[in-house]
């Protein structure tokens, strides 16, 4: 196991957390996994496999939005960096264009 998945992905292991990441499909998976070293070649089917388990996962959408907000590296929420890059773009054009809405 790599370090950088190591940490991001290491967990408390007391039972009366109610962390989210308690519950996720990925849990008892090879952390690697979500840490592609690259976007394309074999790289591709890496990240098509954890996606797949994303899929799974009954917290998914906790997931993303702690990766959304904390930016980190590798698969989170059944995305890559790049498309939760993608997210907040549009996000944040939606937020300054609701902004700048003339008031009736």
């Amino acid at each position: 196991m790599s370090d950088m998945s190591q940490g991001l992905l290491q967990r408390r292991r007391d039972s009366a957390d109610p962390d989210w990441r308690n519950y996720a499909a990925c849990l008892s998976v090879d952390p690697d996994l979500f840490f592609p070293l690259g976007t394309s070649g074999a790289s591709l089917l890496q990240i098509d496999e954890a996606k797949q388990i994303c899929r799974t996962c009954p917290v998914c959408g906790p997931c993303l939005r702690w990766a959304l907000e904390s930016g980190d590296a590798g698969v989170w929420g059944g995305t890559t960096e790049d498309e939760r890059r993608k997210h907040r773009r549009r996000a944040r054009q939606v937020t300054r264009r609701s902004e700048f809405r003339p008031i009736s």
